[in-house]
């Protein structure tokens, strides 16, 4: 039975370090289950839930942090509870920005009890209209009895402007 793990890096982005990073983790017989990869002005920072057999995971974390000395590694166990989730939700928000705005929404979805899966936001002036909009991109699991309408509800109401979709 092979046993789950997180492993996040964070680094400058150099070409093929994704697939040598994977390629070191099928070395010891692991694969990765998901993953996520972000790039930013220059950086990268992945997430990778890896499975392998639990004899080899020390060996793994250890070959990761000395052959990719560049890198800066976080590995945590895998956390499982699910059971009062029932539904996951991805929703859109855009509005015309402000101070606190994230904080407010972030706040909103805490409140809740909501689990942010991944969250983007985006800010962009726009000259034309001589304004900075805010738009973000959110995927939320959902504990039951917690209803979608609700969610948005709440979330417009965190400026006059705010629209939010299910995408």
């Amino acid at each position: 039975m092979k046993k789950l793990f997180i492993a996040s890096v964070v680094g400058h982005i150099a070409p093929g370090v994704i697939k040598s990073l994977a390629e070191v983790t099928r070395r010891f017989d692991g694969e990765w289950v998901t993953s996520k990869v972000i790039k930013l002005d220059g950086h990268f920072c992945a997430m990778m839930k890896v499975a392998i057999k639990p004899e080899a995971e020390d060996e793994l974390k250890s070959c990761l942090v000395s052959e990719f000395d560049g890198l800066h590694f976080i590995f945590e166990q895998v956390l499982v509870n699910s059971d009062s989730v029932s539904s996951s939700l991805h929703l859109s928000v855009d509005c015309g920005d402000r101070s606190g705005l994230t904080r407010d929404i972030v706040n909103i979805l805490t409140n809740l009890d909501l689990v942010i899966e991944h969250m983007e936001f985006n800010r962009v002036h726009v000259s034309t209209i001589g304004q900075t909009v805010f738009s973000s991109r959110l995927n939320l699991a959902v504990p039951e009895g917690v209803s979608t309408e609700s969610i948005i509800e709440l979330l417009e109401g965190v400026t006059d402007d705010a629209r939010v979709k299910v995408i």
